[in-house]
């Protein structure tokens, strides 16, 4: 039973991403749910794999249950976002791309019972991701947080394109080296 405690955390996420979505279809405007929503995601991202560790249950699966649960609820989050007209739709494109290289590449590269291969970049994406969230969550535009995330939007492309290019070029590098 404690062994499904950091997986439970991670599935907290889907229903989360759920919730974003019928807030956002609604109207609702109340930014306080958006926030509360968003805070409890990335807390439940923060602590999961914390507590797997502590009771000695990490494993592969859960690498991989986790990175899904994070990806689900960023792109609900941010193409909702997307779609209100907060920040370009190209973030949570490239965010997608992103990950979908990261599944492959860890898939082909490493051991798919082990998890996701890591990579810094990668883990930088993950809070930058959130970060992205909870402003837009407490503060979108044209508030001044909520508009200088979509002014900086190119620069946050950039970042993505050049974890994506990272991934490639270590999947290159490892390939060349077998």
């Amino acid at each position: 039973m404690l062994a499904q405690i950091p997986n439970g955390l991670s599935a907290i996420r889907f229903a989360l991403a759920a919730i974003w979505i019928v807030l956002a279809a609604h109207g609702n405007q109340e930014r306080l749910a958006f926030a509360i929503v968003a805070i409890v995601a990335a807390g439940s991202d923060f602590i999961d794999g914390r507590v797997a560790r502590r009771l000695g249950v990490a494993s592969g699966s859960g690498r991989w249950l986790d990175g899904i649960a994070d990806v689900t609820f960023v792109l609900a989050a941010l193409f909702c976002e997307a779609a209100a007209g907060a920040i370009p739709f190209y973030i949570p494109i490239l965010i997608a791309l992103s990950f979908s290289q990261y599944a492959i590449d860890s898939l082909l590269i490493g051991q798919p019972a082990t998890g996701p291969v890591k990579s810094r970049l990668g883990h930088w994406g993950g809070i930058v991701n959130y970060a992205i969230v909870i402003t837009l969550a407490i503060a979108p535009p044209p508030a001044i947080p909520g508009a200088l995330v979509r002014g900086l939007a190119p620069l946050i492309a950039l970042f993505y394109v050049a974890a994506i290019s990272e991934r490639a070029w270590l999947f290159y590098h490892g390939r060349t080296r077998q």
